[in-house]
């Protein structure tokens, strides 16, 4: 979860990826597949967090002038143009996923979620190399979030309706 960053004046540097706050958890269900004679609901839960990059030499300059903790809390809030990156993790049908890429778009008043969806290896947080075996994309609709599921392979294969309980309004502004 690193990314080169660069600053005017300085050599090339790596952002941390702290702190993290929690954006979304929110569950509903998936109708499919599609094609399939019978279809079902399959529950399913997603978790998203939003993490904050700052610059750790920046951080180290202060802890130097010995600025207190509550100091530099306030100098990483009052940066006016933050920049972030949305990690997630999903459950279908008890079976736990990465989602992979996770962007949160803002087209006109709607939020939308996309994502790849990953197996998972070891680490639920894992982003590292990860088996892509489908995509999600959810928007806001009448009742909550509204989308569709497509997983490529494996005992849940197939096209999915997707119904969420809760919007993805607001869920990472």
């Amino acid at each position: 979860m690193m990314r080169n960053m660069t600053r005017s004046g300085s050599k090339t540097e790596r952002a941390s990826s702290a702190p993290i706050k929690s954006v979304c958890t929110t569950s509903g269900f998936v109708l499919g597949p599609d094609g399939s004679l019978l279809k079902s609901a399959r529950p399913i839960r997603i978790e998203i967090e939003r993490l904050r990059l700052i610059i750790p030499s920046q951080i180290r300059e202060l802890l130097e002038k010995e600025k207190s903790l509550a100091e530099i809390k306030a100098f990483v809030e009052k940066d006016s143009n933050p920049s972030f990156i949305y990690r997630g993790k999903m459950w279908l049908d008890e079976m736990a996923h990465s989602l992979v890429g996770l962007d949160l778009a803002y087209e006109g008043n709607e939020t939308i979620l996309r994502a790849d969806v990953a197996e998972i290896h070891e680490d639920i947080w894992f982003q590292g190399s990860s088996n892509i075996i489908g995509h999600i994309k959810a928007k806001e609709g009448t009742w909550g979030a509204e989308g569709e599921l497509v997983i490529d392979n494996g005992s849940l294969s197939g096209s999915y309706k997707l119904f969420l309980s809760s919007t993805p309004e607001g869920w990472g502004r």
